[in-house]
């Protein structure tokens, strides 16, 4: 699990627009009522389950051993400052 903390929502929906470029999001709905958005990649190694929370939180679930949850960690620290945001 990454967590990114006080990510502003124009840089979490940049994420989410370039993580859609490259893989397949499944969006659901979200359970908790501090959660603003979920969605899950589903990969042949596993899901990966990323949750945005209204505090800013960006959480990223996965496995170290799914190549895709690296290759989805790599991507948005890529694209963020993750010194900003830890």
């Amino acid at each position: 699990m990454v967590n990114y903390k006080k990510l502003p929502p124009d840089v979490y929906y940049s994420i989410k627009k370039s993580l859609a470029k490259d893989f397949v999001l499944s969006q659901y709905p979200s359970y908790h009522d501090s959660m603003l958005e979920s969605f899950e990649i589903v990969s042949l190694d596993g899901k990966i389950a990323v949750y945005y929370y209204k505090d800013g939180t960006l959480e990223i679930q996965g496995s170290d051993t799914n190549s895709m949850f690296r290759r989805v960690v790599r991507k948005v620290n890529g694209l963020v400052s993750k010194k900003d945001y830890i």
